[in-house]
């Protein structure tokens, strides 16, 4: 017998163990199936190079645990940022949902601080949606200075410290 396969029926009678576990401490089911998933193919990938823990049960639990927690962070994060830059919006000028801020992009995107080739580039990565590799073909170069001439670019705008916004 391979220890892969006692490995995979291991996790496989794991699994349900850890998920109730998980559930009954966090109330959240498909949050929790999400984590479990994650800590299994943690599992499956590092058991079988480094094999199996003492107590499988809990190094999956506690996995599970962690990349649960990191989920929360990273969404509470994400609501933070959404907060923020929902605040930089002056009031009373409330932009609707819907708004096609295309046009602001591509006057952001042909910032006069940027060399011609780079407002045609980051222009068509943002604006015309093409790949890097697709943009660097136009222009002759390898896409490795392309990607960086993008790059380049865009922290060129940050630094101008302009303003996301149509006058």
């Amino acid at each position: 017998m391979r220890s892969d396969f006692r490995t995979e029926d291991l996790l496989r009678d794991l699994a349900p163990q850890v998920l109730g576990g998980l559930v009954r401490r966090h109330r959240q089911f498909d949050a929790c199936e999400d984590a479990v998933q994650e800590a299994l193919l943690a599992a499956a990938t590092q058991w079988v190079e480094q094999g199996i823990p003492d107590d499988p049960r809990s190094w999956l639990f506690t996995v599970a645990s962690r990349r649960l927690v990191d989920a929360w962070r990273s969404d509470s994060a994400r609501q933070r940022r959404e907060q923020d830059a929902a605040a930089l919006d002056p009031p009373g000028q409330a932009r609707p949902a819907d708004q096609d801020d295309t046009l602001a992009l591509l006057f952001l995107c042909c910032h006069p601080a940027l060399s011609v080739p780079s407002q045609l580039a980051l222009t068509l990565r943002a604006v015309g949606g093409l790949t890097t590799a697709e943009i660097a073909r136009a222009f002759l170069v390898p896409e490795a200075t392309m990607a960086q001439r993008i790059s380049r670019a865009k922290q060129a705008i940050k630094a101008s410290g302009v303003a996301f916004e149509l006058a």
